[in-house]
């Protein structure tokens, strides 16, 4: 389209310069687009400059430090304006006003207002909806502070892609989430079948051991993980494994190879699972500890000093803004000079899936994995982003491997990141 007008603003926020773009056709004005740009701060909100061109309409910005590269400048931009409906109170009656973020509200809302039947507003009504609006979108617009990754205020949080409703994780068991699901072929000839945790807590003890005995041999030729390396090296080390979903074996090749493992879940199911396959295997159970923690509060009775904590994919499927807690209390179990070892999706594997809600590439990861549909949030985690979300603890690391572990050639969707840190302690 052809734009003969462009409005803008600038504003500076914490960590960003937030840029809020409007085109404009005189001819069609219903055809407007609407750009929002979350840029560092590495410009001059007071020198940006805009004007129409034959290709539609540009923007110039101006460094703020002079030499600097552009590289990394755009954390995040979305052509979505945000759009809301408030029930206000004008003079007795109720009423539901709905407005964009990049509309000149005042007008909008008395335009609603007009559209109302024996509805009598001044302009001070007129002032504090627009106030409720202003306010409502400043909450539900996301701060970006590096490529990629940005949170919201809560009680929102950042899905990827827009500011949404934190309600679904309100309780623990949705913040820290390991699940156990197991293909097997219940039929020659026939497509493999997940089972859930119930379902294999519910089979006949030769049927449980069968179908994991093939299970585990399937997965031991498919390998995402290392596992003789940290089993090897690790040994005679305290391990805290947040989350026990029967997917991978960590924690059993670990307690095989002598390593003292304590695993923390939330669901029983999981804790149970793990019980039965040390009982009918050779495992030395005195090294394997199943603690169920259904709160916080468990997870913060745990002992202290533990030599490493290993979070294996269990730290993904909430939002990043609601984990700090969770952070902060697992770090606080770790020595000093200890290792924290976090698996989670690559940042790259994400973008190639063209930077999806984290609902969709949650249901990208069910569908291949051929897990149960229950997982409803799924986020990329790199050392960058990884660093933002421990910045509150004040802790210092040293950066043991970081990269991406996966098959080769390449198959999806074992495409994840490994980050493997030694923690050297807290500032004051």
């Amino acid at each position: 389209a052809t734009y003969d007008r462009v409005y803008y603003n600038t504003s500076v926020r914490d960590g960003e310069t937030l840029v809020k773009v409007v085109f404009h056709s005189e001819e069609n004005p219903s055809d407007q687009k609407f750009v929002r740009l979350h840029l560092a701060q590495a410009i001059l909100p007071a020198d940006t400059s805009a004007s129409t061109t034959e290709e539609g309409a540009k923007l110039t910005f101006s460094k703020a430090t002079p030499g600097q590269r552009w590289t990394n400048v755009v954390n995040f931009a979305s052509d979505e304006a945000l759009q809301g409906t408030i029930p206000v109170n004008v003079a007795g009656n109720m009423v539901d006003i709905t407005a964009s973020e990049f509309e000149d509200l005042s007008n909008a809302i008395a335009k609603s207002l007009d559209r109302i039947e024996g509805v009598q507003y001044t302009s001070a009504d007129v002032d504090l909806i627009a106030q409720q609006f202003g306010d409502a979108f400043d909450k539900s617009t996301p701060y970006c502070v590096a490529p990629s990754f940005c949170v919201c205020k809560l009680p929102f949080v950042f899905d990827g892609t827009k500011c949404v409703s934190g309600d679904l994780w309100k309780n623990f068991q949705s913040k820290v989430v390991s699940q156990s699901a197991v293909q097997v072929q219940v039929e020659e000839g026939k497509p493999l079948r997940t089972l859930g945790d119930q379902e294999l807590l519910e089979l006949e003890d030769e049927t449980f051991n069968v179908i994991f005995d093939t299970y585990q041999k399937r997965a031991a030729k498919q390998q995402m993980w290392p596992y003789m390396l940290y089993a090897q090296s690790l040994k005679r080390s305290n391990v805290l494994v947040v989350g026990g979903g029967m997917t991978q074996f960590e924690p059993l090749v670990m307690v095989n190879s002598g390593v003292n493992v304590t695993v923390v879940d939330s669901n029983l199911n999981n804790l149970k699972l793990l019980n039965r396959i040390a009982d009918s295997s050779q495992i030395n159970k005195n090294l394997l500890h199943l603690v169920y923690v259904p709160n916080l509060e468990g997870l913060d009775e745990l002992k202290t000093e533990y030599d490493v904590i290993l979070a294996l994919d269990s730290l993904t499927k909430a939002p990043t803004e609601l984990l700090e807690d969770v952070y902060f209390v697992l770090l606080s179990k770790l020595r000093l000079g200890g290792r924290w070892i976090q698996l989670a999706p690559s940042k790259s594997r994400y973008m190639s899936e063209g930077s999806p809600s984290y609902k969709d590439f949650a249901q990208i990861y069910n569908r291949h994995l051929g897990v149960p549909e229950e997982t409803v949030w799924y986020e990329w985690l790199d050392i960058p982003k990884l660093m933002k979300i421990l910045a509150p603890t004040k802790s210092r690391f040293q950066i043991i491997f970081d990269g991406e572990l996966g098959s080769n050639p390449v198959q999806f969707p074992d495409n994840f990141q490994l980050i493997d840190l030694l923690y050297l302690g807290r500032t004051q």
